[in-house]
């Protein structure tokens, strides 16, 4: 997660200024009270000004007071429909100048909506692990459906427990099973809105957004009007062109989300395909350059080009300094021209078919904090916590209020293999991969979920509003709450030392739980899941098929093919004991079961008789394996 310092610089906006539903009409107000974040230290050289309604941006020029340079802050508008953030403008000047007596300046005027000081936002060198001298061999207890060689140690998608003394199976987002359905589609937009993506690595350039206008047009001309000149895979926010400059957290991000699949070099990506040119597209908005900081301005621009040039998610692997702000309230007042670039790409419609708005993910922090940073913890933002590979809270993970779901973010606390293992720009021409870890892993994994949804959807022709694919992915989890007891170990970089943390402050801190991406494309088709671990007779209530009364149901039997009965190791037909469905399997995996039985007597009516309705209720089993007594893999 990238940190950020206060600091402060610009921003501004379109020519026609319109009025935005979701504001109040302009009162009249007190010059200072207009602007929005006065505490802070601000940049110096610039601010951010934002129009009333119908204003002309001519008047910045005449009452600023000083020589300044104005420009609307976004070069584009290609909305059908005007928007209230075309009312924003960047106001440059020179660095000697007092910023705070041009602010107030300005916000004397009746045209003033909002003044806003501008926020540098730091990057921090992001935690790489070195890369592991020798690393034990992971069982072979599952067929990989692709070749590529570092997928068996990606432990975050599956999770066998076999890697690690530390590592338990099924701390994961189980997506081997999720990619029997789906693993991409190229219709689907990622912004991954970080440092610049490495667009010639060799696990990404086949997956890359390309804007095929500017690829195949002349250099220094914007060829297809969308006021950005070369832009052929995202834009440089920093250095305000389409130069995207590779960086290593922003490259990692972006292979978690949509690697190659199945090229046989590195990686794979949660929804990158299957190596025929059918993965999610990763669009590069990079904030971030080298060890500049980037500016408040930057990062609204980066979130407007992603919305008004096709992503449909947005990946926020960055977020304010943790105690930056406490409470909804405070952030809503001090946080403009951001939080509204947030608010115009969620509602803007890039994939109509089927997803009406857009998804912006955040993450929650690295601080060990019982709260999660800004914009991530803002009621109306997605932010993602981290876990780690035994289900425990990784040691650096913020949680708490603002906190709403969980992924595994790695914890090279357990070795450098219990990191993530994602894209490197270091290795990108040698073994193309490597390991970091931090809630900036985690964000992309629950990024990548919902790009493998947004694939579903387009396969089944489903249709979804942001909120409710939204809630359908807080819900497409499990429990971990249960795993907060006792302590664990860390590793304290400060100290040098291991140390104990207590898991009970965690509970009920994690969000919903963590995501599964197989259970989130069932819920999307409305079929329940049921789960249980292989080698064990297990019994599984069917109280959330049939309802309360299930044990009192007269069942007709179960119906399962035989496909499934082989790829599960089912070698006795399952029976229904008491309201539960007694199965065992020996192999992991998925598959669907029919279960009939009859509504409102022990007989179906006939002919003959008055009697109940029969029912039918298919559901999937998905059967999770075992670490067995002797270290191998059931």
């Amino acid at each position: 997660m990238k940190r950020i310092s206060i600091i402060i610089a610009l921003s501004a906006l379109l020519v026609a200024c319109v009025s935005d539903p979701m504001e109040k009409p302009v009162q009249e107000q007190r010059p200072t009270s207009k602007i929005v974040n006065p505490n802070i230290t601000p940049a110096k050289g610039s601010l951010l000004v934002k129009l009333n309604e119908g204003a002309d941006s001519a008047i910045l020029g005449e009452i600023a007071g000083v020589d300044i340079n104005v420009k609307p802050l976004f070069q584009s508008k290609t909305r059908a429909t005007a928007s209230s953030i075309d009312c924003w403008y960047i106001l440059s000047f020179d660095e000697s100048i007092d910023v705070r007596d041009v602010a107030e300046r300005i916000a004397s005027h009746s045209s003033i909506r909002k003044v806003e000081y501008e926020i540098i936002f730091e990057q921090p060198d992001s935690y790489r692990a070195a890369k592991p001298t020798n690393r034990p061999e992971p069982t072979r207890s599952v067929e990989y459906p692709f070749n590529d060689p570092e997928l068996p140690w990606q432990w975050h998608y599956n999770n066998d427990g076999s890697l690690s003394d530390d590592s338990k199976a099924g701390a994961d987002i189980n997506l081997l099973n999720a990619w029997k359905y789906t693993t991409g589609d190229n219709r689907v937009i990622v912004a991954v809105i970080d440092g610049g993506i490495m667009a010639e690595h060799p696990d990404l350039k086949d997956n890359m957004w390309v804007n095929e206008a500017e690829k195949n047009g002349l250099t220094g001309v914007d060829d297809d009007n969308n006021g950005y000149i070369d832009d052929i895979y995202g834009w440089n926010c920093v250095t305000d062109n389409g130069q995207i400059t590779a960086d290593a957290h922003g490259t990692h991000v972006a292979g978690t989300i949509s690697a190659v699949n199945n090229n046989g070099f590195a990686v794979c990506g949660i929804a990158g395909g299957t190596g025929n040119g059918d993965g999610v597209r990763l669009m590069s908005i990079q904030i971030f350059e080298g060890t500049k900081g980037c500016l408040t301005n930057q990062i609204a621009k980066g979130i407007k080009y992603a919305a008004d040039n096709g992503a449909v998610i947005a990946n926020n692997s960055w977020g304010f300094n943790y105690d930056a702000y406490y409470s909804d309230g405070e952030y809503r007042t001090s946080v403009g021209v951001i939080q509204e670039a947030i608010e115009y790409f969620k509602s803007s419609t890039n994939l109509e078919s089927v997803l009406e708005g857009g998804l912006m993910i955040f993450a929650a922090g690295n601080d060990s904090v019982d709260y999660a940073n800004y914009p991530g913890a803002y009621n109306s933002n997605l932010c993602v916590a981290a876990m780690a590979p035994n289900y425990t809270p990784a040691f650096y993970t913020n949680y708490g209020p603002g906190t709403n779901i969980s992924a595994p973010g790695g914890d090279a606390t357990y070795g450098t293999i219990m990191a993530v293992s994602s894209t490197s720009v270091e290795h990108a021409y040698s073994d193309g991969y490597e390991y970091m870890h931090g809630t900036s892993m985690a964000t992309p994994h629950v990024s990548g979920c919902a790009a493998l949804a947004l694939s579903y959807a387009l396969k089944q022709g489903y249709h979804f509003t942001a909120n409710e694919l939204t809630n359908i992915m807080l819900t497409s989890v499990h429990d971990i709450n249960k795993y907060m007891t006792g302590s664990r170990k860390y590793y304290d970089y400060k100290s040098g030392k291991y140390l104990s943390m207590q898991l009970a402050p965690y509970k009920n801190m994690m969000g919903t739980g963590y995501i599964d991406a197989h259970k989130l494309l069932m819920q999307m088709d409305g079929t329940p899941c049921l789960y249980f671990t292989t080698g064990d007779v297990a019994y599984l209530s069917l109280n959330e098929l049939f309802g309360g009364g299930a044990e009192d149901i007269t069942y007709k039997g179960v119906e399962i093919s035989n496909s499934v009965r082989e790829a599960l190791g089912i070698n006795s037909t399952p029976t229904i004991e008491q309201g539960k469905l007694k199965i065992l399997c020996t192999k992991p995996g998925i598959g669907r079961i029919k279960i009939k039985a009859i509504a409102g007597d022990t007989l179906i009516g006939s002919d003959n008789i008055t009697g109940g309705m029969l029912m039918e209720r298919e559901f999937e089993i998905v059967a999770r394996g075992s670490i067995a007594a002797n270290g191998g893999w059931l």
